[in-house]
């Protein structure tokens, strides 16, 4: 016979401390981290070097394309701050005006400036340059092209043309200075340093937040004289 063991004290393995034991998951969630962060920036990469060779293949589309998609950005981006409800009329004129009028008008004017106004100066941004193109810019090209956004805007809009006349008539003036005091320094960095290739789409970004303010200087006026017709047709009809 076999003398029977004696009962040993059973010991439990020491528990693991907790930096082993979150080791593996945060290590997981690094390198998830590392990996999105990484497919964001490929993606990113190949869109932007697409967008450049659309540039020089068909510039006139691309920018105008880009700038339809924009102005439906600045639309949205007007309702947000307005809190107004979104329609889809609003989004579609916004992204009309872009395609048919912002891109190629400006993609037009900026290649007239560089390549016929100072196409004989070597350096395109000199300060002398640069100055002369924000001047052109600001003070003959830019009150026509914002009086165009209100016209086409109201046409669009069904506006009467003798609304539309009264209200370039009465608000162009404040517009074109707050715009003044947008676009005259972003216009002398877009001139002095960004490509010509890029200057629609520099001012497409910029160009979100104004014509967010434009739809709400619009939105605005279009209220109030409809609230004016509104009053005189209530005092005609008593």
């Amino acid at each position: 016979k076999t003398s029977p063991q004696p009962n040993l004290p059973v010991t439990l393995p020491n528990p693991l401390p907790t930096p082993l034991l979150t080791k593996k998951p945060n290590k997981r969630k690094k390198l998830l981290k590392m990996a999105t962060k990484t497919s964001s920036n490929m993606i990113l990469t190949v869109a932007w070097r697409r967008y450049l060779e659309l540039l020089s293949t068909d510039p006139v589309m691309t920018k105008s394309i880009s700038a339809g998609v924009l102005s439906v950005v600045s639309d949205l981006v007007a309702k947000g701050l307005g809190k107004e409800k979104i329609k889809t009329s609003s989004l579609f004129n916004e992204l009309t005006m872009g395609l048919i009028i912002r891109g190629p008008i400006i993609h037009y004017f900026h290649t007239f400036l560089d390549k016929v106004v100072f196409a004989k100066v070597k350096n395109q941004s000199s300060a002398g340059v640069v100055i002369g193109k924000v001047l052109l810019d600001q003070f003959v090209f830019s009150p026509f092209f914002v009086a165009l956004y209100f016209w086409v805007n109201g046409l669009m809009n069904d506006t009467p043309d003798a609304d539309i006349r009264k209200q370039i008539k009465t608000t162009l003036f404040d517009v074109m200075k707050k715009n003044w005091a947008v676009w005259i320094p972003a216009n002398a960095i877009a001139y002095a340093v960004v490509p010509l290739n890029l200057r629609v789409l520099y001012g497409n970004i910029i160009n979100i937040f104004w014509t967010a303010y434009l739809i709400t200087q619009i939105a605005g006026k279009s209220s109030k004289s409809k609230a004016r017709v509104e009053e005189v047709n209530g005092s005609h009809s008593s």
